[in-house]
């Protein structure tokens, strides 16, 4: 399996990452911890390994034509009861990398990668899947009242494959 994201700098993943651990500690959930902090482009999918190396060289034939995103979280949000998740403020410029991102490797991996028939919602997960339908409320009283508020700039997005038990970055693209 392979995802392809926007990464959260180091300092940003790092805070990102002490909110994760809480949902560990107070309700087991583990999911979130697989993944570096990330704003989703290409939700997972699955690649047979014979065309992993094609994957790899399409990645790095991406270049599109853009200036640096501009990101803003701001606080937390969920999705129901089963994602709790740093907002990202709604951005223009992200949607575009996003649609570019996903044209690109659909052109090549139709078979693989379908295009997100949701809106684009981007964030960056706390918690997903594994929240139990009644921690849901506990632990949203306790995101509900943090403040979380960073800004930053990209220039990449990143290629991560599944291994055992972890999400690690295969490549990066910088554009």
């Amino acid at each position: 399996m392979f995802y392809i994201a926007v990464l959260c700098p180091e300092e940003i993943n790092r805070k990102v990452h002490q909110y994760k651990l809480w949902m560990r500690e107070h309700f087991g959930c583990i999911v979130a911890l697989k993944s570096p902090a990330h704003i989703t482009m290409i939700a997972p999918f699955w690649l047979p390994n014979e065309e992993e190396d094609s994957l790899i060289k399409t990645f790095n034939n991406f270049q599109p034509v853009l200036s640096p995103v501009e990101i803003t979280l701001n606080n937390f949000a969920h999705f129901s009861n089963r994602v709790i998740f740093v907002a990202v403020k709604e951005n223009l410029q992200l949607a575009l990398l996003q649609k570019t991102v996903e044209d690109h490797f659909i052109l090549q991996f139709n078979r693989n990668i379908k295009a997100e028939q949701r809106p684009f919602h981007p964030h960056v997960t706390i918690a997903n899947r594994d929240i139990k339908p009644g921690d849901f409320n506990k632990a949203w009283q306790y995101f509900s009242k943090q403040k979380l508020e960073e800004s930053f700039s990209s220039n990449s997005i990143a290629l991560l494959k599944l291994s055992p038990g972890r999400w690690n970055i295969v490549a990066e693209q910088h554009f």
